[in-house]
């Protein structure tokens, strides 16, 4: 990718991108992106190891009688951390006037922390050292994605933001597979499961950070950090920043779609199709691999036309709409050949949805020039909130028309369709992209 020019435009015309790149003199060209791209990917592989893989192993090593319960109890104070931590770190970052910069001191101290406490766990004696080393990790990464993520609207300029987020849209998704491919090379006992991730993330994360140029600020600048400052960076007014709140509404009915699909689709192979705990996991890792092809073959080239044509809401609209029908397919699938369908055109629409809606948001980040780590981070609780609601919601949709016990899993995918639906509806009304 070209180097950005430097603006012609008059400075009072500039908006963020062009301003960072006529202060610190550093152009957003492909190295640039490479290495930001990398960081990302660094911080979900030390994130998301433990949430999908270790911390399950830990916690059944430490209570294999009562696992299940204790998991429960260690994902929930976990998830709790993350959903105040990303916004209220991120507007602590806005306000950062240290001499390093507002988003690299929290980058490099969020991963650090974030490493110790997940190399603690690995070492933890008990389910509550588990329970607080988690809880201490997801706030410290969560700081370190607040600020990364606001590197989005702050440095790239809009013309490419829909290939950077195309290459975004992927990094959960390498860091999951990443992560899985390290602790089979590295086994399941003792703490290295915990420390490799956890490393090889901070060294993916050092080359962006340590060449991140910035222009520190000062508090004269940036305002006085009080209570109203950690009181307000959960929430941004979506009347009176109207688009920001329909890209925040849409983008959480379709990760409810989304939380749904990937809570229950173990259970709908077992209660629906009639596998057994001892053969579902060939399938879901086929499923699993499928939806991870798919997300990788539609984000990049997704985000990439999204620029070539200058248009954002039609390729999300899109995405929801195409979610849909992945979900119309789960819910009347009778053979394992039609769910696999369905995961794969949901795969689609999933890449397609991730590759283009952080440049959308980009676009209409409320106060971006002052506080786009806030925002981005008001906006990633439009993903994080589902992760805790879905489950509750699922039971009582699972008893609409159910007959058994099992429950009516082509009630809940129905569901889980009218939810992306209402997510197409909210984007179209956005009015500020095209």
């Amino acid at each position: 990718m070209s180097a950005v020019a430097a603006p012609s435009a008059p400075v009072a015309t500039e908006g963020p991108p062009e301003r960072n790149i006529r202060l610190t003199g550093q152009h957003v060209n492909g190295w640039f992106i490479t290495r930001y791209i990398a960081a990302l990917i660094g911080v979900w592989i030390a994130l998301v190891t433990p949430a999908s893989v270790t911390l399950a192993l830990r916690v059944g090593q430490l209570d294999p009688e009562g696992k299940a319960g204790s998991l429960a109890l260690v994902a929930s104070v976990g998830a709790a951390a993350a959903i105040f931590s990303n916004p209220i770190f991120g507007a602590l970052s806005d306000r950062s006037a240290s001499r390093f910069g507002q988003r690299k001191p929290f980058i490099i101290a969020g991963m650090v922390i974030g490493c110790l406490a997940v190399f603690a766990i690995g070492l933890a004696p008990s389910i509550a050292f588990v329970a607080a080393g988690w809880a201490l990790a997801q706030v410290a990464f969560n700081a370190a994605v607040a600020a990364l993520i606001a590197v989005l609207p702050e440095r790239v300029p809009n013309r490419v933001r829909g290939r950077v987020s195309g290459f975004m849209g992927m990094t959960i998704q390498i860091g999951v597979v990443g992560g899985v491919f390290l602790i089979n090379l590295v086994g399941t006992h003792g703490a290295g499961m915990f420390i490799w991730p956890a490393a090889i993330g901070l060294a993916l994360v050092l080359p962006f950070v340590l060449t991140l140029r910035e222009i520190p600020k000062t508090r004269v600048e940036l305002g006085r950090v009080d209570w109203r400052t950690l009181a307000g960076a959960m929430w941004i007014n979506p009347f009176k920043y109207r688009d920001f709140g329909l890209a925040w509404t849409g983008r959480f009915f379709v990760w409810m779609s989304l939380y749904l699909l990937t809570t229950y689709k173990t259970y709908f192979l077992i209660d629906h199709l009639g596998y057994t705990t001892e053969n579902v996991a060939p399938i879901l890792f086929s499923a699993m691999l499928v939806l991870a092809a798919c997300i990788a073959l539609s984000s990049i080239p997704g985000g990439w036309l999204s620029d070539r044509l200058g248009r954002r809401k039609v390729f999300v609209t899109t995405a929801s709409l195409l979610f849909a029908v992945g979900m119309l397919t789960v819910a009347f699938a009778d053979s394992i050949a039609q769910f696999i369908i369905g995961i794969a055109i949901a795969g689609l629409a999933q890449g397609l949805y991730m590759g283009v809606d952080y440049a959308l948001v980009a676009q209409v980040l409320p106060d971006q020039e002052t506080e786009a780590a806030k925002g981005m981070g008001v906006f990633n609780l439009s993903s994080t909130i589902p992760q805790t609601v879905a489950p509750i919601l699922a039971p009582m949709l699972l008893m609409l028309g159910a007959n058994g016990s099992a429950g009516n899993y082509t009630s809940l995918y129905i569901s889980a369709a009218i939810l992306a639906l209402c997510g197409a509806v909210f984007i179209q009304l956005i009015r500020g992209v095209r």
